[in-house]
């Protein structure tokens, strides 16, 4: 039997066809190598002073809320503000019933203007439009307001129908919108509810 292991395998295995001293290599390490916060040993020649600058702004940016993908480069910063302790809206941003109204208004025709009533397409649709009419309040200035937006569509059959709404808020800040639209064979209603958020 071979005491020591043959060239093919050694080079499979990556190896080179010395014998390996332990101690050699404990103390060659220790002069040349880091170790990292997992606990392996890094030589500084493979590492380089850029990876080391790198793990460095990575611990940084971590410590400020960031986050590195694997490859190294920055995924996302997520910012944190400060309190800014107001406790009621500016009257550049606060919720508008006249504009609100007419955003759903808007909305509601051009999308159901000329359809049928059809039972199995319109509740999906409700979901869309509800969607919709919350992202166009949001972008025309209202800010700092958590939105609720519902629409109802309801077939036409000579039927009587109410609908009643009750909130519990601050009526000076929070408030809401709705508005109409009718054909001839069905009737939608949408409506917003907007609650100042400080």
């Amino acid at each position: 039997m071979e005491k020591g292991l043959s060239k093919e395998v050694l080079k499979a295995h990556n190896a080179t066809g010395k014998t390996a001293d332990p101690k050699h290599d404990a103390v060659s390490h220790k002069s040349h190598g880091t170790r990292d916060r997992a606990g392996t040993m890094q030589s500084e020649s493979s590492t380089g002073t850029g990876k080391l600058k790198l793990m460095r702004l990575r611990h940084k940016i971590k410590l400020f809320g960031g986050s590195f993908s694997k490859s190294g480069s920055e995924s996302q910063i997520q910012k944190q503000y400060e309190n800014t302790y107001r406790l009621e809206p500016d009257d550049k941003t606060r919720f508008s019933t006249k504009k609100a109204e007419e955003i759903i208004r808007h909305v509601l025709e051009n999308y159901l203007k000329g359809k049928k009533y059809d039972p199995k397409k319109f509740p999906n649709l409700c979901k869309s439009l509800a969607e919709l009419i919350k992202e166009r309040i949001k972008t025309s200035g209202c800010q700092r307001y958590k939105l609720i937006a519902h629409v109802m569509i309801l077939e036409n059959q000579g039927q009587s129908m109410r609908h009643v709404s009750r909130c519990l808020w601050n009526k000076e800040n929070d408030n809401y919108a709705t508005a109409t639209f009718e054909s001839g064979e069905f009737t939608a209603v949408g409506s917003v509810f907007a609650t100042y958020y400080d």
